[in-house]
């Protein structure tokens, strides 16, 4: 087995995908709190069944997930919120 250093250009590439994949990550949440947005904007929670059954289908979202979304304590309208280091 070989020792690696930190001169290794693996070391790099590590850090690197690292910071790819903390941006890709921000930018899923981001997504997410805007998907959950729109949700919440076209249904209200006195929103009709059909209406509900539109969203399901233009999102390919399950019913479950959608029926979540309508509300602000789902976790995906936490990307709204300024993050807390």
């Amino acid at each position: 087995m070989s020792e690696s250093t930190p001169s290794d250009g693996r070391y790099a590439e590590l850090r690197r995908l690292g910071e790819a994949e903390r941006h890709l990550a921000g930018e899923l949440q981001q997504t997410r709190a805007q998907i959950a947005g729109l949700i919440q904007q076209l249904l209200p929670p006195h929103a009709r069944a059909e209406k509900i059954d539109e969203v399901v289908q233009a999102s390919g979202y399950s019913r479950t997930l959608i029926d979540a979304l309508r509300y602000k304590d789902h976790p995906w309208h936490q990307g709204s919120k300024p993050k807390k280091e």
